[in-house]
């Protein structure tokens, strides 16, 4: 039997994008890799290489370190050879003529857009450089003719672990931190419990929330998630797709308050699961808190599933 040769190029993202290639792993006549756009390995030999790159992207609009990025993925790519499926996340960080020499090792580039084009308007200019693109984005969906595609589950509870927290929301700083603040002290005047986590890369002042100076990997989320009841989602301003988040509360049979009014519109939406907020006027009901997790059927949960949801996205 022929293998399906399958390269992924990808940010690392925390680890959320080492389950679809550990996915595509699990099939038979199927021959991942992976290449990650983050770069580790480029480190700066000096202050003054340093100094080298500021003016090179200043004067010559070009990073030193999207340059390495880019010839490690095409010196990856040289000693791999063709491929059947090239499928990229984030292509857009990568300039045009990086692009343009991925695409000769495949007949079949693919890519996911799993941010907005309003976030990053590149992604637009890119658009015709692939062969299929997916969006979790709808707006993006309907105006750029794209293929609608959720994020995935890829942990799920094995057992019931009593909850030590209800509420656990984990975020990076950003304008969401105020709405986390004025969540946190609702969930203190209920009397409930909660760990709420914001990560910044120093010490600064918060009133509420828990402050982290070191970010967690998926699975390190995953264990978080496993001990509270209710996960919180608070939605990018500039987004509509459903957020790993989501995804990961579901998996693991956890209620779920978000702030994203799409999800109503979604096959696993239940109001008895999923409360949506507005992070102008927080209002939990008590009822919502208090009653149990309803199980959500089968047939709805596995297309989710990552080692399900690569089947279509790479013709399986």
């Amino acid at each position: 039997m022929t293998e399906k040769k399958i390269t992924i190029i990808a940010p690392y993202a925390f680890g959320y994008t080492t389950h679809i290639f550990r996915a595509l792993k699990s099939y038979n006549g199927v021959t991942p890799t992976i290449i990650y756009l983050d770069n580790p390995a480029f480190q700066y030999k000096n202050s003054l290489h340093r100094l080298q790159n500021v003016f090179s992207k200043i004067l010559l609009d070009k990073n030193l370190k999207k340059t390495f990025v880019s010839k490690r993925i095409l010196k990856i790519l040289k000693y791999i050879g063709p491929q059947d499926i090239i499928f990229m996340i984030r292509p857009d960080v990568l300039d045009t003529a990086t692009l343009k020499t991925i695409k000769t090792y495949t007949i079949d580039l693919r890519a996911y857009y799993w941010d907005s084009t309003r976030r990053f308007p590149r992604k637009v200019e890119i658009l015709p450089f692939f062969d299929v693109l997916y969006s979790y984005d709808k707006e993006d969906v309907e105006q750029y003719h794209l293929q609608f595609l959720t994020n995935y589950i890829f942990h799920e509870a094995k057992e019931d672990i009593p909850a030590t927290y209800q509420f656990f929301n984990i975020s990076t700083n950003d304008y969401r931190l105020p709405i986390l603040e004025r969540l946190a002290a609702h969930i203190d005047s209920k009397g409930w419990s909660r760990k709420i986590l914001v990560y910044n890369g120093s010490p600064m002042p918060v009133e509420h929330v828990t402050l982290i100076t070191t970010q967690k990997s998926s699975e390190e989320v995953a264990e978080l998630i496993s001990n509270c009841s209710i996960v919180v989602e608070i939605q990018r301003a500039e987004q509509i797709g459903l957020s790993f988040r989501i995804f990961e509360a579901l998996g693991q049979r956890k209620k779920l308050i978000t702030t994203n009014r799409d999800i109503v519109n979604y096959d696993f939406y239940r109001p008895e699961n999923i409360l949506v907020i507005d992070e102008d006027n927080i209002e939990i009901p008590e009822t919502f808190v208090n009653t149990p997790y309803l199980e959500i059927p089968e047939e709805i949960l596995a297309p989710y599933r990552v080692e399900n949801w690569v089947q279509p996205v790479f013709s399986l």
